[in-house]
């Protein structure tokens, strides 16, 4: 018998458990320096942890 489990998508060993490594952007709104776990993209916006939260989708 086949163990199916739901809601597992995307968890393959790729992802390392070690800490991430962080990058350096300017938030686009306040233009403090702030570090980021992804490399930010010229052609959209970065913001850090404050004005994050003045941005981020609204969950209903």
């Amino acid at each position: 018998m086949r163990d199916d489990r739901r809601g597992g998508g995307g968890r393959g060993g790729s992802r390392q458990s070690g800490p991430r490594e962080m990058h350096k952007a300017t938030c686009a709104d306040c233009g403090e320096e702030t570090e980021v776990p992804f490399v930010p993209s010229p052609d959209r916006p970065v913001y850090c942890q404050e004005c994050y939260q003045k941005h981020k989708p609204k969950r209903y």
